[in-house]
């Protein structure tokens, strides 16, 4: 039997009264020096209880290695973050002269971006199964070589005006992308849990700030008229080579930690040093079993995010049109616009992490909702330039926080985290993707600024469903 109890006299246990014996129990083994007899070769329990026998507390040098550690993941995950946004936005900054060179339509190149779409809705509906099995790490490895396999593939099958084989694999990318994006997601959930501070929100500044590179670094590209195939296949090279060489400060166990004040708790899993993991829960203990989809807590979560990418992938899509059409400015002004959205956002997830840890999730995704509307609301019926460009800040400044808080919300049960921040991913990218699909319609109807008003009306409704993604154990007051 294994020991439960010390004696007072560290040489001595109480179940055997015995030296010699004493390392047969696995928890006194650290006391003794002795080889350890066989578990269970001691028998009774004499002796008086005095308090129980418990695995040692991490030293303050296993906890800074633990914490290095721990930064290495978030770091990486950054970095991981930045590539895919690089890789995507590489691949929009140049649809123009895809365009041109194939002289295709409006509608064609909406064909385009449809099968892409397609691909990523499929895999954010099967990432889930592909985490669990291969967990983040192998799924975002595995993903990251497809990426740079379809895209490049797929630039130049298009570029020879092979139009079905590039449309299969630009729905391989879409669905590689996706897969990867909630790996990353997962994975980010993790690290935050175990490092115990948000941070989801920078991971997804980082996004930001490659898709903004790409978008510069095209439009370089553009102007030095080198080919589409030859620009992304220089691209993903470099997206392949940075990621293969910060992947592997990202743990191999794929469980989410639980926060650094934690005993470490099991061996490490990654060149980087121990990250404290959840143990595995007892094969009696109770755990949820049902869908993500039949948990309204998961829903209205994943509601919350889709009104918040909802307003971030309409603005993306129809800002600077709708302002040239609706409002009479020039398409430099309206390009501007639409960049000081962006910069709005990547600024607001970069500050992010501290705003939640004061206020907390709730609040924020509150206030967040109130500012969005305001801003859309602004942009809506400001009569001035000025006004305007205040308001699409606003806009910007409100949904930056939604998704990634949303994500950060899924995570919460690490027994489910895997599923349930899959299904919100899919409930928000379904919304930023198809989305502006949608009001593209309905502004050929009734004009984009007009149908900018549900999108104030959608921010509202996420803001007043905010309170599914409150913190556990957390009551309305904020941290002081």
């Amino acid at each position: 039997m294994a020991c439960e109890i010390h004696w007072d006299n560290p040489n001595s246990c109480t179940s055997c009264k015995s030296v010699r014996n004493r390392s047969a129990h696995p928890y006194c083994e650290r006391r003794t020096g002795q080889s350890a007899l066989p578990t269970g070769s001691c028998s009774g329990t004499q002796g008086p209880r005095r308090r129980p026998c418990r695995p040692p507390l991490p030293t303050s040098l296993e906890r800074m290695q633990n914490r290095r550690a721990i930064t290495r993941w978030v770091t990486a995950l950054v970095v991981v973050f930045a590539m895919l946004g690089f890789g995507f936005g590489s691949w929009l900054s140049r649809l123009p002269a895809v365009r041109d060179h194939l002289g295709a339509t409006t509608l064609q190149m909406s064909v385009y971006g449809f099968c892409l779409a397609v691909g990523s809705v499929v895999g954010l509906m099967l990432a889930g199964r592909i985490i669990s099995r291969l967990g983040p790490r192998r799924t975002l490895l595995l993903g990251i070589t497809a990426q740079a396999a379809f895209m490049p593939s797929a630039a130049l099958i298009l570029w020879i005006e092979q139009l079905p084989l590039g449309l299969a694999l630009l729905f391989g990318y879409g669905f590689a992308f996706s897969s990867s994006d909630v790996a990353m997601n997962v994975s980010g959930a993790s690290a935050e849990r175990a490092l115990g501070r948000a941070r989801l929100p920078l991971l997804h500044a980082g996004f930001s700030l490659g898709s903004v590179s790409a978008m510069g670094l095209g439009a370089a590209a553009e102007a030095l008229r080198i080919p589409v195939p030859l620009h992304l296949a220089a691209v993903f090279l470099l997206i392949i080579g940075i990621s293969l060489a910060v992947l592997r400060w990202i743990p191999h166990d794929d469980r989410i930690a639980e926060p650094l004040t934690a005993a470490v708790a099991a061996t490490p899993a990654t060149k980087t040093g121990p990250i404290a993991v959840q143990p595995p829960q007892p094969s009696g203990a109770p755990s949820r079993r049902r869908s993500p989809w039949t948990d309204p807590r998961i829903l209205l979560v994943g509601f919350v995010a889709m009104s918040m990418s909802l307003a971030e992938g309409t603005a993306a899509d129809w800002l600077p049109l709708a302002l040239v059409d609706g409002r009479g400015l020039s398409n430099e002004l309206g390009a501007l616009i639409l960049g000081a959205f962006f910069v709005s956002m990547t600024v607001t997830r970069v500050v992010g992490s501290p705003i939640l840890h004061r206020f907390g999730r709730v609040a924020v995704l509150r206030g967040g909702a109130l500012i969005c509307a305001a801003g859309v609301v602004t942009v809506i019926l400001a009569p001035y330039p000025w006004a305007i460009v205040l308001g699409t800040i606003c806009w910007g400044v409100g949904c930056a926080l939604g998704f990634p808080v949303g994500i950060s919300a899924a995570a919460d049960n690490p027994d489910t985290a895997v599923r349930d921040v899959a299904a919100v991913s899919a409930i928000a990218y379904t919304a930023m993707l198809l989305g502006p699909m949608i009001f593209g319609f309905l502004g050929e109807r009734i004009g984009l600024l007009t149908a900018f008003w549900l999108l104030a009306a959608a921010a509202l409704l996420g803001g007043l469903a905010a309170g599914a993604a409150r913190e556990p154990g957390r009551t309305g007051a904020a941290r002081g």
